[in-house]
């Protein structure tokens, strides 16, 4: 451990104030001056005997500025000491994974929270970040392991977040060409969390690849059903896909029990103003749209296809003085045209 008080160009024999090195370093983080903080503790670590505490804030200032290889190194350095209490040891451990985690050296990360976990086999934020770590290198099975672990020790079900971990399998799977893989990782999905969104989205877009399309249809109903505020992600499929059956009246069906139910859903309404557009209702359309700006006056979105409408229905007066609108709203709200030079 004698090399880092040489790092800092400094004498080990030299007496310090330890007590004075820990104000400059606290108040230079409350002041954000990172360069204050740590030109004082390494005033700390150029002392005799300097205390563990001294190399691990130096460790994790290091990679809040992005020095992984310095924060790496002290931090594996601090591991050869003997003199480690076990605590010390532990949080060692720990930011050393979190080194490498930050630096983006995974299978080394995972194999350092793995040795945090044999010393703290109740760890949770160990086991929570192994199972990202696992998901993010691909290997599910490992993640969905440690995500069972986390639930049960915090007492909890397991199956929401597992669904997410498959539906990220599914997602791995699919871009891969493995349909069939991706297919069956869904279903476990759903099987884990019936409520899961993104799974029902996944298993839609799956069906629609195999040519069903009535599977992929019920698959994205059941999204606005779930939450409605998660419409929009599937409205426009159902569109194309009702339109492909030669069911359009079909969606605007959908669209009206769902506003029924919730009479607030703006991305229903805007789906709706669209269906209707598409089919040449012009002015059931506007009415749908000027709903939807009677709600939410900045819904810049509505502005612009209330504009397109009314462009495809010939009354330019009309479009002009809606896309002025939305300019105004777009200047409202911080946008400013880029200048040109000539």
């Amino acid at each position: 451990m004698r090399w880092l008080p040489r790092a800092f160009g400094g004498d080990a024999r030299a007496p310090r104030d330890i007590d004075s090195a820990l104000r400059d370093a606290l108040l230079g983080l409350l002041d954000r001056n990172l360069d204050r903080a740590e030109q004082a503790l390494a005033r700390v670590a150029r002392s005799r005997g300097a205390p563990a505490w001294a190399y691990l804030a130096l460790g994790k200032l290091y990679r809040t500025r992005g020095e992984m290889s310095r924060a790496i190194r002290i931090h594996q350095e601090l591991l050869l000491r003997t003199d480690l209490a076990k605590d010390e040891r532990l949080e060692t451990l720990v930011d050393l994974a979190n080194d490498f985690r930050r630096g983006g050296f995974l299978r080394r990360a995972i194999a350092s929270f793995e040795e945090v976990l044999a010393h703290d086999p109740r760890n949770v934020a160990a086991l929570r970040a192994l199972a990202r770590l696992h998901a993010d290198v691909r290997d599910h099975a490992a993640a969905l392991k440690a995500e069972r672990r986390v639930a049960r020790l915090e007492g909890r079900d397991s199956g929401p977040s597992e669904a997410a971990l498959l539906v990220e399998m599914a997602e791995a799977a699919h871009a891969e060409g493995r349909t069939a893989d991706a297919r069956r990782a869904v279903k476990r999905a759903l099987r884990r969390d019936p409520a899961s969104v993104p799974a029902w989205v996944q298993l839609g877009v799956l069906e629609a690849e195999l040519g069903r399309a009535k599977a992929a249809l019920a698959a994205w109903r059941r999204v606005p059903e779930i939450d409605a505020r998660s419409g929009p992600q599937v409205y426009p499929r159902l569109a194309a896909t009702f339109a492909a059956l030669g069911r359009p009246r079909e969606q605007e069906a959908l669209l009206h029990a769902v506003l029924e139910q919730v009479p607030d859903d703006v991305g229903a309404r805007l789906a709706l103003a669209r269906a209707l557009a598409t089919r040449g209702e012009t002015e059931p359309a506007l009415v749908e749209l000027r709903r939807v700006l009677e709600r939410e006056p900045d819904h810049l979105e509505a502005h612009h296809e209330l504009g397109r409408i009314l462009i495809a229905a010939r009354r330019e007066h009309d479009a002009l003085r809606a896309y002025g609108e939305l300019l105004q709203r777009l200047e409202h709200q911080g946008f400013r045209a880029r200048e040109t030079s000539e």
